[in-house]
């Protein structure tokens, strides 16, 4: 299991350090969703609950708890996340979190609650988890994983011991997708585009998004040449067809790329090839539309939650898109 992530076997080291010299009772594990986080998180806490660890501090997986743990039935980890997607983490849930702390292990040395994403948790719940991990009960361990640590409070924050989550790099995740089986060329491609994430890049490939992203970035570029009502009619045509999670990474790429380039970053641009007409238009961009219509685009999830018609929330996003170039006599930065 240690080598279903390319960057597991130097992640591993400094976790298993943990684990010999004693776990933290209060932990955050942060990474972006596919970067394999959520998997290091998971064989560290296989780790914690094992009843005979390996000479490397990882799980025998041989054992009562390993196989509990792999049933999904261990009764001393509590899996903590919102009952519905789309939805909060609640403070009933919280509520019943902490009297599942406070209990005495059945079979491991501790408890552990996990808690993902933890983001998720709404104000009221993210206030009452404060009082557990202000004084977490003895033998109890809790291990929040985050993609936007930002969003957490910061007295949340200031409690939690940040674990350490090697992230693969480019070279690993190009290497890594070669060995699954992709075609050199969509490993490169794909590893410019989402080196730190690879496991994301994996299912990338497996869905076709490289087909979607010859087919939507041309769309895209073109759209400051386009009038209002092309860019509606994109918007009416993409609600029927796209993937908006798909869309948002190939939008986010582009408009990341316009900013680098504004910088005079070209070296590190993920949509190298789409290079020269990257350069024409982040030399007409206004700054100001640029971070507002990046901004839109990143909250898209969020978004999604509050409203679920696509067409109007596309129209939005393209909008936002067009006015990037739209006032060409505005400030350039």
């Amino acid at each position: 299991m240690i080598s279903a992530i390319p960057q597991a076997a130097a992640a591993w080291p400094p976790l298993a350090a943990l684990l010999a010299g004693g776990v933290p009772q209060s932990m955050l594990c942060v990474g972006p969703w596919g970067s394999g986080v959520v998997e290091l998180t998971d064989l560290f806490l296989d780790a914690m609950l094992c009843l005979a660890p390996r000479s490397d501090q990882s799980a025998c997986g041989q054992c009562r708890s390993c196989l509990l743990q792999r049933q999904g039935a261990h009764p001393d980890l509590l899996r903590l996340q919102a009952e519905e997607e789309g939805k909060l983490i609640s403070i009933d849930q919280v509520r019943a979190a902490a009297d599942f702390l406070s209990y005495t292990p059945q079979i491991a040395a501790r408890r552990v609650l996990r808690v993902e994403p933890a983001e998720a948790l709404a104000p009221a719940a993210a206030n009452a988890f404060l009082k557990t991990l202000e004084e977490p009960p003895p033998r109890a361990h809790i291990v929040l994983l985050s993609a936007a640590p930002s969003r957490l409070l910061p007295t949340i924050r200031s409690r939690l011991q940040r674990l350490p989550m090697r992230l693969a790099g480019r070279a690993e995740t190009q290497q890594w997708l070669r060995e699954k089986g992709a075609p050199e060329g969509a490993a490169v491609r794909l590893a410019r585009w989402a080196g730190d994430r690879p496991l994301w890049a994996w299912q990338a490939w497996q869905d076709g998004v490289l087909r979607e992203r010859e087919q939507w970035i041309p769309q895209l570029l073109a759209l400051p040449h386009e009038g209002i009502g092309a860019a509606l009619a994109l918007a009416e045509s993409w609600s029927k067809a796209a993937t908006l999670p798909v869309l948002r990474e190939i939008a986010l790429s582009i408009l990341e790329d316009l900013l680098r380039l504004r910088l005079g970053l070209v070296e590190i641009a993920v949509n190298d090839d789409y290079i020269t007409k990257l350069q024409s238009l982040a030399g007409s961009a206004s700054l100001t539309a640029l971070w507002n219509c990046e901004s839109l685009w990143r909250k898209l999830p969020v978004t999604l939650k509050q409203n679920r018609n696509q067409l109007i929330i596309l129209e939005e996003m393209i909008l936002a898109w067009h006015a990037i170039w739209a006032g060409r006599a505005d400030e350039h930065g």
